[in-house]
């Protein structure tokens, strides 16, 4: 086999070039290798093979693997070494494998890694909330865009003032992040007092914490609101933290907290041309037991489904959640002037709002779209992809244009 050029990797990302290794030795199971900056770190067999980032194991232009593990396979390096590119490895079956040493350093998992940040909790007392930005600048500029979101990961709400008063400017907002999410309500949609209303929201009704669409198996995780017009009196916004809300249920009443978490409730849209619906429980958790999503919503509960002698104990919990998220202190009034645009996780804020008064002379448009988490998680790693190219000496792997678009 030919040795493989160092500088390749098996992504698109960016990795230190000032990164060396200064040994690397194998052990029944792993290669450690030990880090000319102090320290170490240990890729098990598996891994590594699972990785060469190779021409015979990596598409080099799509980044995809080509490779596939046997079923059997239990990869055996028959000698390890440290070369100018980084680790090579000599495979039992022939293959050669050579890893650059940034690559290795980001992706270590010896310590464990650091992963994502947790989500910050607040409630109506926590200072900055919510998180205020510039729209025009978060339109037009990517540094402005990255503090923005990072807003919108950690706190789940944020504001951009200012935004132009255009029918489209919210799904242009929408579009800095990814992809528009289309549901039912259409693509960009608006929410006004309407005499043959589709959904409580276009009523002059007092709207309770909710989230929108937890009818959904998948409920859209962001949620941007833009005012286009308001001069009516009264309908101001409420925005409160769901995992706040479940947190305190979590210490406070915990029985109620395992029927949240457990005990699918019904969720029903009902509508005269479509019909969703689907059963999940009103806390959703993660693998290691994190809040991950919160599904409320008075007018969106279908009839509830259980065993006859669970039907109290549920609606009891349910009662219980409710009076947490209508707590004194929980959530932010916010007045909505044209030109704001409220931005928030779907699937963790509970929003609501005042009644108002659409018969005292006063206009109200609010123009809305949704958007997805993955979106958001998705474009701060490129814009976090390129502050690290522009910041500090990188190794930039193979087949990325300058502007940091696959060619």
């Amino acid at each position: 086999m030919p040795l493989v050029t160092p500088a390749l990797t098996p992504d698109f990302d960016v990795h230190a070039a000032d990164v060396a290794v200064a040994a690397a030795a194998t052990a029944p199971a792993w290669v450690e290798v030990t880090w000319a900056g102090g320290g170490s770190s240990r890729y098990h067999h598996v891994w590594l093979r699972d990785n060469c980032p190779c021409p015979l194991c990596v598409h080099q232009v799509t980044k995809e693997q080509t490779f596939e593990l046997g079923v059997d396979d239990e990869p055996q390096p028959v000698g390890v070494a440290v070369t100018d590119g980084g680790v090579a490895i000599d495979w039992a079956d022939g293959h050669r494998s050579e890893y650059h040493p940034g690559w290795l350093w980001t992706l270590r998992y010896d310590p464990a890694p650091a992963g994502e940040p947790a989500p910050v909790a607040w409630d109506a007392s926590t200072p900055g909330m919510p998180a205020t930005f510039d729209g025009p600048a978060v339109l037009a500029d990517d540094d402005a865009l990255h503090d923005w979101l990072v807003a919108l990961r950690h706190h789940g709400l944020t504001v951009l003032r200012d935004v132009p008063l255009d029918l489209d400017a919210v799904g242009r907002v929408a579009e800095r992040i990814g992809p528009v999410r289309a549901t039912n309500f259409g693509v960009l949609w608006d929410v006004r007092s309407e005499p043959e209303p589709i959904t409580n929201a276009n009523t002059s009704f007092a709207l309770p914490p909710h989230v929108d669409l937890p009818t959904r198996e998948y409920q859209p995780g962001l949620q941007l609101l833009h005012c286009i017009k308001n001069t009516c009196a009264g309908g101001d916004g409420r925005y409160l933290d769901g995992f706040r809300v479940a947190e305190i249920l979590r210490d406070e009443e915990p029985g109620h907290f395992e029927v949240l978490t457990t005990v699918p409730c019904q969720w029903a849209n009902r509508s005269k041309v479509t019909d969703h619906r689907w059963s999940a429980p009103a806390i959703g958790l993660d693998h290691a037991g994190q809040v991950r999503e919160i599904r409320m919503g008075n007018w969106l509960r279908g009839p509830l489904a259980v065993e006859f002698d669970r039907v109290e104990v549920v609606y009891a919990a349910t009662r219980a959640m409710a009076a947490v998220a209508r707590r004194e202190g929980m959530a932010i009034r916010l007045p909505l002037r044209p030109g704001d645009l409220v931005a928030f996780d779907n699937r963790r804020i509970l929003h609501g709002r005042d009644a108002f008064d659409p018969d005292g002379g006063g206009t109200r448009l609010l123009r809305g779209c949704y958007g997805e988490r993955d979106e958001l998680r998705s474009r701060l790693r490129i814009l976090d992809r390129e502050r690290r190219r522009a910041s500090t000496p990188m190794f930039v792997s193979p087949h990325v244009a300058e502007s940091g678009r696959v060619r």
